[in-house]
């Protein structure tokens, strides 16, 4: 699988960082970066852990994108390589928190966190009391009703 430059980045972890959280949350990278929040959030880790933690998951991260040839093998690679090592598992999960809640180890990352967080897509909703519907949304039938 290949890296591509996402953004005008120079730091090439980045580009492995937006990679893996693709991968991990299964959003696409410019989903992901419609957020506004990706360089946030990448420097946010770089401030909460030691450099050498974050640089090795990365570095397994890069090795597991690069020799995955299919979805099958990318999903065993994640499964044998970073879900069945602890500390590597911690670190996806909270990849994962921070991309879907918004939060790292139960703190907001910052104030957009709370209403740019993956889950009010995969809910089909919206953030309450940070963005509103629109004007006549109440007219409209939620997606997925039976009603």
């Amino acid at each position: 699988m290949i890296i591509n430059k996402i953004l005008n980045v120079d730091d090439y972890y980045y580009d492995v960082f937006m990679a893996i959280s693709g991968t991990l949350t299964g959003f696409s990278a410019n989903e992901l970066q419609s957020t506004g929040l990706a360089e946030t959030y990448y420097k946010h880790i770089l401030g909460q852990i030691e450099t050498a933690t974050f640089l090795e998951f990365l570095n397994v991260s890069k090795s597991i994108l690069e020799n995955s040839f299919s979805q099958d093998q990318l999903r065993n690679a994640i499964q044998s390589e970073i879900m069945a090592d602890p500390g590597m598992q911690d670190m996806s999960n909270n990849i994962i928190t921070m991309w879907y809640l918004g939060t790292w180890e139960g703190t907001y990352v910052n104030e957009l966190s709370y209403k740019e967080s993956l889950v009010w897509n995969v809910m089909h909703a919206h953030p309450p009391g940070a963005k509103q519907p629109g004007f006549k949304s109440w007219a409209v039938q939620p997606v997925n009703s039976n009603s």
